[in-house]
């Protein structure tokens, strides 16, 4: 994409961030990060009258003595070292995460929309981010779900594979991610299209199995072996499966030597038409997997950090499953993968993947 386009096409995105003349918006930034991406920001927010700038700040290696390779987290610890930093992003109208892990699960950032500011993660491939532009009809279908979540007590999750779950939701803190930030102190992550809920209860019990075509992420991975997560009491009891899967999966837990590694982070469902199942075949590690996560009619279930819980954890899993069946209080939302609630389904179920 040509650099007038991928400006015209970020002031898109920031029009429905609601970015309006005056406002004063930081850019971070790390050596890695998409040089594109830091000049179609600096045009288009130039040109919509806002006051843009760039945060560039080092990237250095972990000195912890944690034996793990921490990628795909979403926690970057770039800001760890300068509260200072923090401090005046916090003062912003908005701030734009253009570095390579993300922001959204490191402490600084709470700290920083408290102060009002709002962020946006801008990390897909240029396709993915025009695909995945926001819709005003799949704004509605996310707020009606965060509707419906709040109305529940109870979430069940049952599949074919032998997902058998159920997670208690009183007290739990709900999202709907629209893929654009309007509101003060809210973070988006340009492209997402889903509901969740961070539970906040320890009554969360069953079995979720992973079936082949599963996604594991941060490890940007199809399932190929059946792998099965039994909780107990909110947190992951045991990992079973005897593929490399499982061993994977297991071994990348074990290091972090973190036992809110293991809790329930969030549970929801996918409710973007434009996500693509197939497409991490394609971006591979080019992207942070964002269209597997946000697919229409995934079961999206998460580990570790969870804001409702209050528990924070450097060790983070997103796993969206295909085919399951989302209830709640008993009442289908999606059945064997496809939206069936009313309130939420598109005018036309004709899949656009």
């Amino acid at each position: 994409m040509d650099d007038v386009a991928l400006a015209a096409l970020f002031q898109k995105e920031f029009t429905w961030c609601r970015v309006i003349a005056g406002e004063s918006v930081a850019i971070v930034t790390e050596p890695a990060s998409p040089g594109s991406y830091l000049a179609a920001s600096l045009a288009s927010l130039a040109s919509m009258g806002a006051r843009p700038f760039q945060v560039m700040l080092p990237a250095t290696p972990g000195t912890d003595d944690i034996p793990v390779v921490a990628l795909g987290s979403g926690a970057s610890t770039i800001l760890a070292d300068f509260p200072h930093v923090v401090e005046l992003l916090g003062k912003c109208d908005l701030v734009i995460d253009l570095t390579l892990e993300g922001l959204v699960h490191s402490p600084e950032t709470q700290t920083v929309l408290a102060g009002g500011a709002r962020m946006l993660w801008i990390r897909e491939p240029a396709d993915a981010l025009a695909r995945l532009l926001p819709t005003a009809d799949r704004v509605k279908r996310i707020d009606r779900s965060v509707e419906l979540l709040g109305k529940a007590r109870e979430m069940t999750v049952t599949s074919k594979a032998g997902t058998r779950f159920r997670a208690n939701l009183e007290g739990a803190l709900l999202t709907g991610s629209r893929g654009f930030c309007a509101e003060r102190g809210r973070w988006a992550h340009w492209g997402q299209g889903l509901a969740a809920a961070y539970v906040k209860s320890l009554d969360v019990d069953g079995d979720i199995v992973l079936d082949v075509g599963d996604i594991v992420f941060p490890f940007n991975r199809y399932v190929e072996s059946r792998t099965t997560f039994r909780f107990r009491r909110g947190f992951v009891e045991a990992i079973e499966g005897e593929g490399l899967d499982a061993a994977l999966i297991r071994d990348y837990m074990e290091r972090w030597r973190d036992e809110n590694a293991y809790g329930i982070s969030h549970v929801g469902w996918g409710l973007h038409e434009r996500g693509l199942w197939h497409a991490l075949s394609l971006y591979g590690n080019t992207s942070m997997g964002l269209d597997g996560r946000v697919f229409e009619g995934n079961f999206l279930f998460s580990t570790g950090p969870n804001h409702a819980a209050e528990r924070q954890s450097r060790c983070h899993f997103d796993i969206p499953l295909r085919h399951c069946s989302i209830f709640l209080d008993g009442v289908p939302v999606v059945l064997e993968g496809v939206i069936v609630e009313p309130s939420i389904k598109r005018a036309s179920q004709a899949p656009l993947r």
